[in-house]
């Protein structure tokens, strides 16, 4: 094939990436000094004090791409490589966590579909504790494979995911010790505990029902936002299907009691009060939705 052939085919395979997507071709290399956190979790063997560089390859096979859609189709002589993190694996309990409870600055729960989990101990997560770079022109090798499967709003998720690892808002600290920080184990347990109950109580199904949680605070109170959709309502079963509506009681008489469950672990010397509102994103003005920051657990991170 002519390189013009190349090109013109290069340009037809980026116009199909986009931000989110898999690609089977990457690997992580990292650079350090004697023995670490990183050459541990790689199973290296580093020597005390020594300089060294390895690579290493995602156990999952795939990677994803997390450079910009504007970034994947310029010009491969003015942005000549994709930006990549590996996709790695969690138990069920850990992905249920990061599905249903705070966000994770480091890692972002991929659909669970049969293509992305070879069984059910292992479950798929973006990786962003490790990012690399991919030369486009590799892409058009015949080994490569690509999958996308993300749908739009999970896009939408990732993209603001990925911009949060650098840019996300910082708490008080007293906030993200004193009540995120108890609060955040609180409904992790919960959302573990909803995947294993076998009669979920509506304190279990609002959390399991919350797609994203976002956080309101000033030097008084803590407003968690409990952001639900009509299809994780039906999803955890506060639905009522007889009038085509959400269940406006339970979820009400739930969220009172998240409420308090949450607000008891709270030190009472904190002087912080504690308030939790579930919601749909078009119920909020777009003026009061800029002062919320998405809730991503820091020291807490369950991974």
């Amino acid at each position: 094939m002519t390189v013009a052939a190349d090109r013109v085919r290069l340009e037809q395979l980026l116009r199909t990436l986009r931000q989110g997507d898999l690609i089977s071709l990457g690997a992580v290399t990292l650079v350090g000094a004697g023995r670490s956190a990183a050459a541990t979790a790689a199973a290296a063997e580093v020597y005390s004090e020594a300089l060294w560089s390895l690579t290493v390859e995602s156990e999952a096979g795939w990677y994803v791409v997390i450079s910009q859609d504007c970034d994947i189709v310029r010009d491969p002589g003015i942005e000549p490589c994709i930006v990549v993190c590996p996709l790695t694996y969690v138990t069920a309990d850990r992905w249920r966590q990061l599905r249903s409870g705070p966000s994770s600055p480091r890692h972002f729960p991929f659909p669970d579909e049969p293509r992305l989990r070879p069984d059910d101990e292992r479950w798929p997560v973006a990786n962003l504790l490790y990012v690399s770079s991919v030369d486009k022109t590799a892409l058009l090798h015949t080994s490569v494979r690509q999958l996308a499967p993300l749908t739009g709003p999970q896009r939408a998720r990732l993209a603001a995911w990925v911009a949060r690892r650098y840019g996300r808002i910082a708490h008080d600290d007293f906030v993200e010790r004193d009540v995120l920080a108890p609060a955040g184990e609180r409904i992790r347990r919960l959302a573990a505990s909803h995947r294993r109950a076998d009669a979920p109580t509506d304190v279990m199904r609002l959390v399991a029902a919350t797609e994203e949680w976002y956080v309101e605070a000033d030097e008084r109170t803590v407003k968690l936002h409990a952001v639900l959709t009509e299809g994780s309502a039906v999803s955890a079963g506060l639905w009522d299907d007889t009038l085509g509506d959400w269940a406006h009681e339970r979820i009400a008489r739930a969220t009172e009691q998240l409420r308090r469950d949450l607000a008891k672990r709270i030190p009472a010397q904190s002087g912080y009060a504690l308030a939790v509102n579930p919601t749909t994103l078009d119920r909020v003005p777009a003026s009061q939705y800029l002062s919320w920051a998405v809730w991503t657990l820091e020291d807490t991170d369950p991974l």
